[in-house]
């Protein structure tokens, strides 16, 4: 399709007032549809995305929700997977090749990062159970536990806050029976390249109607699909633990306590990442001489061929192998828990406290030549602490709703960085320029004060203005200090503390209007921040200062049921402005390995649309979600133009097309109940890497699937197989120049996989 043709699909979809788009196969029910299925009916679909309860349907934002009922459904394993359900949003492994593969890169109608470096601050934000989880590491959540996922598109600005500027992704775990029956289930996955899972959740009354308790352990394992050739290690597997708790107690009639705790610990060897081709042109010269100096030393040690040199015997195109051999690693261990004390004595107030302490602690071990040789090599390891504290006021009052509130985050972190950066070259000449080991250690404080408020007045009978608005402080420091251990850990950097603090003030206006009680059209203008931070120093400067990101959205939606609510139609179209864009960009470090260097961009453009149309038909279920996200430069920093962007440069992570295509069928019959689901996931052209031609990855379909059967005599029984990329594609989520190696790097995604399950539930 013309480049013409598109903008004016799109600018057309957003002048016909557009909407949020719900799952509406969790939405629309026919009358006559059996009780097991009434909650797919929008009626009983209840969000937090405004931090209150409401349907669905009644959200004036763009919001899905899939319960973990629908996850099950689809096989999901991972959080990453939800992207193969939602348009307009990307959910991947972070864009650094290697381990860190546990931590998330998230783009919301292309807004986002992918960097987990620390201290690096996420674009979208993850929060669990109401807790906002500042790290990215670990934030590709095993799937066990879950009552619902809420994704959140456009700027969060007001009621989330502080680096939510792409979206939010609201994690909710299930909460604590207070009265009725013990309930519990037991899963157990068994499928490809040695997976084996088991998860286990409880939840009964302890005291009926006053204290109620939920528990949750989940142990999750696979050998892994790809192989590093020169160890045979397995890589892409997994090895986690995830233990989770819950206790509501009911101290009063208007008083009640929710505490929740969970734990994680992973031992991994990571992802994999490849040389996938020698770029073309002279190698850099600091590859020369490893190759004349310490390849040939390096080769009789590990058993290699006369004459063997970097990088080109070593390449590994269109597979799953690599030839790394230094030390691979991607372990953590991840934990916190929450108080959250609510009281509320009438309709017109409602007072909550929500209280979070979380901790993470990881190792990480990376190969960035990706041979057997110490071209480049780090050895890094983060402890992290955060406190938050939220305290909300909301209620109705006559024809206002209100919430206002105020919010307190501290966070401390350290790292410590280990970097081989051409080894064995100094070992050889002993020339101090040869020493290029480096020895990095950070220091990372911030903390962040913020108020909000947020007002929905209804004007006329179903005309609702809403007004918001959120006051944000941050200030944070960062401490660096680089050594050289080749030569008795000589300062190359001297130790050095930078500080900044930013202010931020973020609206938010809209109308809603129902014209009937199954048709609703908005309209809003939102703004987002996510601050700023600190750079790593590089050979020519300091650490350096970049400023916040800002968003604005205009958004036009309508949400229609129609058909005694069993089709269900929305639309969402958005016009965004995107200010300071933080990108990253790896660069010389200080002796000759490198540094991702985040600097300030520019500013650009983005408009769109969602639609997403959804039934059920009897017992067939089906949904067909479309997506559209134009970008483009609109100004330029001179932080990009140095880093060869221009404005015909795109945006990483953002096809303009996504389709999302699925269908259930469902029977109960005299032997038992039988489902069968599947589901697509297209994705257009899109470039993995800012600013890199290389990077451009061509336009892609997964196909997943999912069967089940429960017999007659046994329903709490389910038996089931379920698979993901069926036809066995081979994509990239990782794709860049590594020029300082001389080498194209990429990262593909997974392979096909397959698994049984069996489920038994009481």
């Amino acid at each position: 399709m013309k480049k013409e043709g598109i903008t004016a699909v799109s600018l057309a979809a957003i002048a016909l007032a557009m909407a949020a788009p719900a799952y509406a196969q969790d939405a629309a029910v026919a009358p006559d549809a059996p009780a097991s299925a009434q909650e797919f009916d929008s009626e009983d679909i209840i969000v937090t995305a405004q931090r209150r309860e409401e349907r669905l349907q009644d959200t004036p934002i763009s919001v899905v929700a899939i319960s973990g009922e629908s996850l099950a459904e689809r096989g999901v394993v991972n959080l990453k997977t939800i992207t193969n359900f939602m348009p307009n949003v990307e959910f991947t492994n972070t864009n650094r090749p290697g381990a860190g593969g546990a931590a998330y890169a998230a783009w919301i109608r292309g807004v986002g990062t992918g960097d987990y470096a620390f201290p690096t601050d996420p674009g979208v934000g993850i929060y669990i159970d109401g807790v906002y989880l500042a790290r990215t590491l670990g934030g590709l959540l095993s799937v066990a536990d879950i009552e619902r996922i809420e994704v959140l598109r456009g700027p969060q600005g007001t009621l989330y806050g502080r680096n939510t500027i792409g979206g939010a992704i609201n994690v909710l775990t299930t909460t604590p029976k207070l009265s009725g029956d013990v309930e519990g289930r037991i899963t157990g996955r068994y499928g490809s390249y040695g997976r084996a899972d088991i998860i286990t959740t409880v939840n009964l009354p302890v005291i009926e109607d006053k204290l109620g308790i939920k528990l949750s352990a989940s142990y999750f394992s696979m050998d892994g699909f790809a192989k590093r050739v020169f160890t045979g290690e397995k890589l892409n597997g997994e090895d986690r633990l995830v233990l989770r708790g819950g206790a509501l107690w009911q101290i009063a009639p208007d008083l009640t306590l929710d505490v929740r705790a969970d734990y994680s610990k992973q031992r991994n060897l990571g992802s994999v990442a490849q040389a996938a081709s020698v770029l073309p042109g002279a190698l850099p010269a600091n590859l020369v001489r490893f190759n004349t100096i310490a390849a040939p030393v390096q080769n009789a040690q590990l058993g290699l061929a006369a004459g063997t040199t970097y990088p080109h015997f070593f390449t590994h195109p269109g597979s799953y192998n690599t030839s790394s051999a230094s030390p691979l690693q991607d372990d953590y261990d991840i934990g916190g828990g929450a108080a959250t004390l609510t009281y509320s004595p009438s309709d017109a107030i409602t007072i909550k406290s929500i209280t979070a302490l979380r901790a993470l602690r990881t190792h990480i071990q990376t190969d960035g030549d990706q041979s057997p040789y110490t071209i480049s090599h780090t050895a890094e390891k983060i402890n992290d602490r955060q406190f938050s504290q939220e305290l909300q006021f909301g209620g109705k009052l006559g024809s206002l709703r209100y919430l206002v509130g105020g919010f307190y985050f501290n966070e401390t972190g350290r790292s410590r960085k280990d970097s081989l950066n051409f080894h064995g070259v100094y070992q050889i000449t002993g020339t101090a320029s040869d020493a290029r080991d480096t020895y990095t250690y950070q220091r990372y404080l911030a903390k962040s004060y913020a108020a909000f408020a947020q007002f929905d007045l209804e004007l006329l009978p179903n005309l609702e203005a809403s007004l918001g608005a959120r006051y944000n402080h941050d200030k944070k420091s960062f401490t660096v200090l680089v050594t050289l251990p080749e030569r008795g850990n000589v300062v190359q950097t001297p130790l050095q503390t930078r500080t900044a603090e930013w202010n931020s003030f973020t609206p938010k206006v809209g109308l809603n209007w129902k014209p009937s009680q199954d048709v609703m059209l908005y309209g809003s203008y939102s703004t987002g921040f996510k601050s700023g931070g600190f750079g790593n120093p590089t050979a020519t400067m300091a650490s350096p200062i970049y400023n916040p990101e800002k968003l604005s959205t205009f958004e036009l939606g309508t949400k229609t049921q129609f058909w005694d609510r069993r089709v269900t139609f929305n639309l969402a179209g958005f016009v965004s402005r995107w200010k300071d864009i933080q990108l990253n960009v790896i660069v010389p470090g200080p002796t000759g390995g490198v540094v991702n260097l985040t600097s300030n961009g520019g500013t650009a453009e983005l408009y769109g649309f969602e639609a997403e149309l959804a039934a059920r038909l009897g017992d067939v279920r089906f949904n067909l979600g479309a997506g559209y996200t134009h970008n483009r430069f609109v100004g330029l920093a001179a932080g990009a133009i140095t880093a060869g962007i221009t404005y015909g440069t795109k945006l990483p992570h953002v096809p303009e097309w996504s389709f999302t295509p699925g269908i259930q069928y469902e029977k109960e019959t005299s032997v038992g109940r039988f489902m069968i689901r599947s589901d697509l996931s297209y994705r257009s052209d899109q470039f993995l890497t800012i600013g890199d031609t290389i990077s451009l990855e061509k336009g892609y379909a997964l196909l997943s699937a999912r069967a089940s059967f429960s017999p007659a005599g046994m329903p709490n029984l389910e038996i089931g197989v379920e698979g993901t990329n069926l036809t066995n594609h081979r994509y990239l989520v990782y794709h860049q120049k590594g020029s300082i190696f001389g080498i194209e790097i990429t990262q593909p995604g997974d392979p096909r996989l397959v698994a049984g399950t069996v489920t038994l539930r009481f």
